[in-house]
């Protein structure tokens, strides 16, 4: 048994009916004539289901399911689920005709309005046919407490190949052995033990979030570079939007992709980052549909950006930690947007690394985690959720952006070549909107996650984003 890291477990404790936790991925394949005739006559879902069976070892959080102490007060552990079947978590779905991306879009949608099932691994998959132009759909579907998006971006390698002819499979180094389901009284015992460890491990985390909260106050406090718009922002006061309020359960999505090289050109032509570039789309797809849906608020919006802090060899979880970073969605002039993003990031970049601020989230949620127990957590954000109380509390934060680096190279499945990969984050309580972009191999894919109650016409998101890209790569053209 593993035990569950507390940033992980904070994960668990979040999550609500109307607040899944998993984070998602949509992959594109196109297969060719040779491909569709080197599966010697199996069906897309059989090799699909041949696939997972194969490589299932190289990703072990696919094998591993929750248990708890009693009265779910004890902290959760991992064990090698004894019970695992395949068929529950892989599914096969053919969209009606013509099976546009709108559709696809809307399927995806309702795969993310429900809970992943406590009683298995955190994970499920479905394999959709009936795309346009004779592509496949893969969309995955992980919780957030099993691994973070950067994680759960990188099986795409494990589980395609990087040569259309296949790749060699590493064996397991070992038989895999599923662990014995532990027993009432053990839990119960290894809840005390638990309990009787915790005052100690809450002091020394709290110590170390004040250590790191006093680093922080020694740096210059960030700004909103000078510029049409631009005002400071305290710390948690976000203006009210349209998608700031109390989730339900309904999800749907907008997925958009770009040019990879044509970012890359607008970050050359202006000595950003690419990150920067991505900051600036995203924050005028929403001030055209913020002025679309009840107008511009009066201060600038505030995105959470998730910043990795994973190391070498770790593997499932969450390593990350956050900058916060104000979009001039009050400003129209594309290039001066930019500029004032690049700025913006570069000093919370600066002041985020000589800070500490690395391991704040995690010894914050060791401290959260030590100082209460599971149930009281988890009844809490239930009472949150049903009391609505998003609509009353100001979010500390507008919507999160994040941005990760996805497969460099051409991956493949039975020959059939990966084109897309649309990533898909959670929402929050408060924050009804999620946008994650991934670089994959020669494009940029735009993803956004919206409550479909706060956000709608998600879908002018990801058209927004696109027409910005194109606006700034023009006038790098021109």
């Amino acid at each position: 048994m593993i035990p569950v890291a507390s940033l992980d477990a904070a994960m668990l404790y979040a999550e609500t009916k109307e607040m899944p936790m998993h984070t998602m991925g949509v992959l594109i394949l196109e297969p060719d004539a040779e491909s569709l005739a080197d599966v010697g006559g199996k069906s897309p879902f059989e090799v699909a289901q041949q696939r997972f069976a194969e490589r299932i070892h190289l990703i072990p959080a696919f094998r591993r399911r929750l248990v708890q102490g009693p009265l779910q007060i004890g902290d959760p552990h991992w064990i090698e689920d004894p019970a695992f079947d395949l068929d529950n978590h892989l599914v096969h779905i053919t969209l009606p005709s013509p099976g546009t991306m709108r559709e696809l879009s809307k399927l995806v949608g309702t795969f993310a309005s429900s809970c992943l099932d406590r009683d298995r691994p955190l994970w499920k998959a479905a394999l959709v046919e009936g795309l346009e132009g004779g592509k496949i759909a893969m969309i995955m579907k992980i919780h957030h407490a099993a691994m973070d998006g950067g994680r759960a971006a990188r099986i795409s390698s494990q589980l395609l190949d990087t040569s259309q002819r296949g790749s060699e499979i590493p064996p397991p180094e070992e038989p895999w052995i599923p662990d014995r389901e532990p027993s009432i009284p053990w839990l119960a015992a290894d809840t005390l033990r638990t309990l009787a460890g915790k005052p100690r491990r809450a002091a020394e985390a709290a110590a170390k979030v004040a250590s790191a909260v006093r680093a922080r106050a020694r740096t210059p406090r960030a700004e909103v570079p000078e510029g049409e718009g631009a005002q400071k922002v305290p710390l948690f006061e976000s203006p009210p939007t349209p998608f700031n309020g109390a989730l339900t359960p309904n999800r749907s999505v907008s997925l958009a992709d770009v040019s990879f090289d044509d970012v890359k050109a607008i970050k050359r032509a202006f000595g950003t980052t690419v990150n920067d570039v991505v900051l600036a789309a995203c924050s005028a797809s929403l001030r055209s549909w913020l002025i679309a849906h009840g107008g511009l608020p009066k201060r600038p919006l505030v995105a959470t950006v998730p910043v990795s802090v994973r190391h070498d060899g770790e593997d499932a979880g969450n390593r990350v930690s956050v900058i916060r970073v104000h979009l001039p969605i009050q400003t129209d002039d594309p290039v001066e947007r930019l500029m004032s993003l690049h700025g913006e990031t570069t000093r919370q970049k600066a002041r985020h690394g000589r800070g500490g601020a690395g391991d704040v989230l995690k010894n914050f949620a060791d401290v959260v985690s030590n100082i209460s127990v599971p149930w009281i957590l988890t009844h809490a954000m239930e009472l949150y959720s049903s009391w609505h109380l998003a609509d009353r509390v100001p979010p500390p934060w507008n919507l999160v952006i994040s941005n990760i680096a996805g497969p460099p190279a051409p991956l493949y499945a039975n020959g059939a070549r990966l084109t897309q990969l649309f990533p898909l984050g959670p929402v929050t309580q408060g924050s009804g909107l999620n946008i994650t972009v991934m670089s994959v191999i020669d494009r940029l894919c735009f993803g956004a996650l919206a409550c479909e109650d706060l956000v709608p016409d998600v879908d002018d998101i990801g058209k927004g984003f696109v027409d910005e890209i194109e606006r700034l790569r023009a006038g790098v053209a021109g």
